[in-house]
């Protein structure tokens, strides 16, 4: 658990989305705006200009207003005001049960936010499996190029007297 101070940017409802945003040599909250991925959340009514202490617990849910109506298990994204409304792609999680808009619901998060980073490195090759089944018998392939020629064999027998010629 991280604790710090934040002055919020403007007034904020309970149950919102919040991020982080530049502040002149301070630390500032605001209502997460659509296409972000927010960091933190109120759980309570929060008024301009107020310094707040700001504590990151890691919890894997938080109950956020909802902007719209959604049904249980939809994928959700950053709406007006920190809402969450549904969302067109990944989003930042999705919903535990449904919600009519205005109503606070469960947002279960999705371990990453943002755009997918770079692929990671090959990992280390797993144990050799079981050998499977013998599969069908394929089909004849095509003739080989000629080989190399061979030494000469050793002589042959005397063969059997031959007829006379005529």
């Amino acid at each position: 658990m991280t604790q710090f101070k934040a002055v919020v940017t403007e007034d904020v409802p309970a149950n919102r989305l919040l991020s982080f945003v530049g502040g002149e040599g301070s630390v500032a909250v605001a209502p997460s705006i659509e296409g972000e991925t927010p960091a933190f959340h109120s759980t309570r009514d929060l008024k301009e200009n107020e310094v707040v202490t700001v504590t990151v617990k890691g919890a894997p849910s938080w109950n956020i207003e909802a902007g719209e109506d959604l049904e249980a298990g939809q994928s959700v994204a950053v709406g007006d005001g920190g809402t969450v409304v549904a969302a067109e792609d990944d989003g930042i999680g999705y919903v535990g049960d449904e919600a009519a808009a205005g109503e606070v619901v469960s947002v279960i998060r999705s371990a990453a936010g943002g755009a997918k980073g770079p692929r990671g490195d090959k990992g280390p090759d797993g144990d050799k499996g079981p050998d499977g089944d013998q599969g069908p018998e394929g089909e004849q392939g095509p003739d080989g190029d000629q080989g190399p020629e061979g030494e000469q064999g050793p002589p042959g027998e005397q063969g059997p007297p031959g007829e006379p010629a005529e």
